[in-house]
Order: C-alpha cells, then sequence, then structure tokens
C-alpha cells in the first residue's frame, strides 16, 4: 500500500484493501501483533483533552496525560 491511501481503503474492521490492478481487491492485515493487547487488557490512550481535574493536584484542566494509570496535568506529569 502506498503512503497514499484513502480511508475508503479501509475496512471497519481495520483491514486494508488494495488492487491488484484488474479490478479485484485484496484483503491485507493492516495491523501489527503490537497493535492489540494480546493478554486481555484494554488499550488506554495516553493523552485526554476536555474538562478533567487532575488526579493529583485536584485542579482543573482541559488537558491530561496518563501516568502511572492515573490523568495528570502537564504540571504533574513526569516528563
Amino acid at each position: 500500500m502506498t503512503e497514499d491511501a484513502t480511508l475508503s481503503a479501509f475496512d471497519d474492521d481495520g483491514t486494508a484493501t488494495e488492487s491488484d490492478g484488474d479490478g479485484s481487491v485484496a484483503e491485507t492485515d493492516s495491523a501489527s501483533g503490537d497493535s492489540t493487547p494480546s493478554d486481555g487488557e484494554t488499550a488506554r490512550s495516553t493523552y485526554a483533552w476536555g474538562t478533567y481535574t487532575c488526579s493529583r493536584c485536584e485542579t482543573a484542566v482541559d488537558r491530561v496525560w496518563r501516568a502511572d494509570g492515573d490523568l495528570v496535568c502537564p504540571d504533574c506529569k513526569s516528563w
């Protein structure tokens, strides 16, 4: 697949579809083994925006990052 793939080149399940040049479409697996949790844990985001309260300093913020499982403000995040 080229870098210029359009969004319509992907199915709803995340697999890429490629054309063979003769009009037929071949399905390929676009997900690597690292992208889905294999041991049953749920994937979590590292960043969020909206209305949040920092779990460490309890300040109201509009951006938070995940640190040790908690959502924290930029000041409490260890970079």
